[in-house]
């Protein structure tokens, strides 16, 4: 719960200026994950994988993109933008439904040449999460990097990992440590 409020806090911090020209912005990205179970983090880290895949829909509050610069040019910013996520992660076994919040710290480039122009944001995301039956915390730490096109619309992607604490399970399974990767689209 902890997790939950400071998550909220940060974001709210990030998104408190006044941003007339900040829009929101929907991606949806199909995930896939390796998942090792433990007693703990280090038993998970080195247990055998369980892979997942999944999906997940993010609601993202970004700036106004970059401006093209003069061709032969390039142009740089720094943001940050709040996200609020769900999604879920399934094997043949059991699914799992997540709900979340996190802060985008990216690097905006924008260049242009005399044939074609070109934004992109290069990020690195912290994301606090609930997952599963029990809602248990976790933490997803990634990095990632997304193109933008004429019109707006994106196409990403993300890879990182995931540190969750399950309540009430089995000890030998009370960690349970993630890599993943999502690719995704945005609207």
């Amino acid at each position: 719960m902890r997790l939950g409020a400071l998550a909220a806090v940060v974001i709210a911090a990030a998104a408190a200026p006044a941003h007339a020209d900040r829009s929101t912005h929907v991606l949806v990205g199909i995930t896939g994950t390796a998942r090792g179970t433990g007693a703990s983090f280090d038993e998970a880290a080195h247990a055998e994988a369980r892979f997942l895949g999944g999906a997940r829909l993010t609601l993202s509050f970004d700036d106004a993109p970059l401006v093209a610069p003069p061709p032969g040019h390039l142009r740089f910013d720094t943001r940050l933008a709040p996200e609020l996520l769900a999604g879920f992660l399934t094997d043949d076994q059991r699914a799992d439904g997540f709900v979340g919040a996190g802060l985008r710290a990216e690097l905006w480039m924008a260049s242009a040449s005399h044939r074609f122009r070109m934004r992109t944001a290069a990020y690195a995301a912290a994301r606090a999460i609930a997952i599963g039956d029990h809602h248990d915390g976790a933490a997803e730490l990634v990095i990632g990097e997304y193109l933008i096109f004429a019109g707006g619309s994106r196409f990403g992607w993300e890879g990182g990992a995931v540190i969750r604490r399950r309540n009430e399970v089995a000890a030998g399974e009370a960690r349970e440590l993630d890599a993943l990767v999502t690719i995704y689209i945005g609207l």
